[in-house]
């Protein structure tokens, strides 16, 4: 096989100087890992063709496995090859790229056993061009499959091999997502014949998740892992970056396998539509800790503007007309300036009307009135009525809230600043049901007309607790959400 990255190495070859032929080439194999997955980090040294110092050193940022060295071979003697297996370490998984075709009559046998048996992964040209550029329709399942073999392969892969390994792992993806066992096991045998133990079981989780988000029983497939296991974060980067999956009952089971935090601590994610199936289906199984309301650009497009969830570093939004929603783990997390902005307080009036409309039990609150400031904590539900016009009262008029803290029809105290926006579970390590969190923030510190509301329902489910009576979305088969 020829392509642009075969071309490109035979160029860097015919250098006159070994030294920028080998630098050229070296720079040409970075490139290339960092289009299967931008999260790789690769260090050049200094060598080249040597025996025992590696060409460039790979790491993954989430990985507990030791650094892969990358070993860069002028010769595709099988003999050659050989003897230089034999005295790389174990330890340092290498890689081993011949910058050539291995030739037809080549002891393929002897290769392939010596260098599983030293845990090392032998490539030859084709191999790595086929791995890293060869034709898919989906994009995002061959940048999976090509970063798990450069991850965790051994053994020797020549051009065919590659080939039917995408094949079976595309075709088992596929048959996993349909709870077919035929393609799934070819697909489960390949990982475990291909790939290092610790890379074939985050390979077997992933497509033991598809199979189980298919519906279909788990004992009926022979390889599943013993006990599931969380996807990483490629996995998942495929789900919601890859091919678009319309089914809601797989987004439901998919959502039961995984949890905010997991999405939190996943690299970025864009607004694809994938996401918005999880979220939707997330919404009434997820609990969260932090969320935040910003002020959105687009509030001069309200009619035109999208509502949709976006992934960022650390931070999951929900962009809106008027407003940006922002979920995250801490408070200093989010990336909206909720966190940093001072904003105008409400009235004390206004936020006590919405309270029991959102089914929230006041425990505490803090008022403010020029610079005059008064605190009150008391039994919950106590706040209400005289006690709160007697606090709006000691202040005069013009009373505003500084903070809250209320209970929520789940029961966990929540406190809510606005000055800031924002809302946290007030247990460290507390959560509360997301719809429950979401639906509360957004009502407490926006002001939804009744068609910004019923628009809002129909991406969140109001959960019954709305500003406008009448306004009735709810999830259907929305059950409570679990830790």
């Amino acid at each position: 096989m020829v392509n642009a990255i075969a071309l490109s190495i035979a160029e860097a070859l015919e250098a006159d100087d070994p030294y920028r032929s080998f630098a050229e080439i070296k720079r040409i194999f970075e490139q290339h890992l960092r289009q299967i997955n931008p999260q790789i980090r690769t260090r050049r040294t200094g060598y080249y063709n040597h025996t025992h110092m590696p060409d460039l050193v790979m790491r993954w940022p989430h990985d507990d496995l030791s650094d892969r060295y990358v070993y860069l071979r002028s010769t595709t003697d099988t003999d050659e090859l050989l003897f230089d297996i034999r005295r790389l370490a174990r330890q340092d998984r290498p890689i081993v790229l011949a910058l050539g075709a291995l030739r037809p009559s080549f002891d393929a046998r002897a290769l392939d056993s010596l260098a599983i048996d030293h845990r090392t992964l032998v490539l030859d040209l084709a191999a790595f061009a086929e791995l890293t550029s060869g034709e898919s329709a989906d994009a995002a399942l061959r940048h999976l499959i090509a970063n798990t073999v450069i991850e965790g392969g051994q053994g020797l892969l020549d051009v065919r091999s590659v080939s039917r390994l995408a094949r079976a792992m595309t075709t088992g993806v596929q048959a996993a997502r349909r709870g077919e066992r035929e393609g799934t096991e070819d697909a489960l045998a390949f990982a475990s014949e291909t790939l290092s133990p610790s890379i074939a079981r985050r390979l077997t989780a992933f497509l033991g998740t598809l199979w189980r988000a298919s519906g279909a029983p788990v004992a009926a497939l022979e390889r599943a892992p013993r006990y599931p296991q969380q996807l990483d974060e490629l996995s998942l980067d495929y789900l919601l970056e890859g091919q678009e999956i319309p089914d809601g009952n797989f987004w439901s089971r998919i959502a039961n396998e995984i949890t905010l935090t997991d999405l939190l601590r996943h690299g970025r994610i864009t607004a694809t539509d994938n996401l918005q199936h999880l979220m939707r289906a997330a919404l009434s199984t997820w609990n969260a800790r932090v969320c935040g309301v910003a002020p959105s650009s687009v509030a001069a497009r309200r009619d035109a503007a999208p509502l949709h969830w976006t992934k960022g570093e650390g931070a999951l939004s929900f962009d809106a007309p008027g407003f940006v929603l922002t979920l995250a783990q801490k408070v200093d997390h989010l990336t909206s300036s909720a966190a940093r902005a001072a904003y105008e307080l409400p009235a004390l009036d206004e936020v006590g009307n919405r309270l029991p409309l959102l089914g929230l039990s006041l425990k505490a609150i803090t008022l403010v009135n020029g610079g005059g400031k008064v605190a009150y904590e008391g039994e919950v539900g106590a706040l209400h009525g005289d006690r709160l016009r007697h606090l709006s009262e000691s202040l005069g008029p013009g009373t505003l809230v500084k903070n809250l803290e209320a209970l929520p029809p789940s029961g966990v105290p929540v406190r809510y600043n606005f000055s800031t926006q924002t809302a946290s579970v007030k247990p460290p390590r507390g959560s509360v049901p997301l719809l429950e969190l979401v639906n509360t923030s957004i009502r407490l510190f926006t002001d939804l007309s009744r068609e910004e509301e019923e628009r809002l329902v129909e991406v969140i489910p109001s959960g019954g607790r709305t500003l406008h009576a009448g306004t009735e979305h709810d999830m259907p088969g929305a059950e409570s959400p679990a830790d």
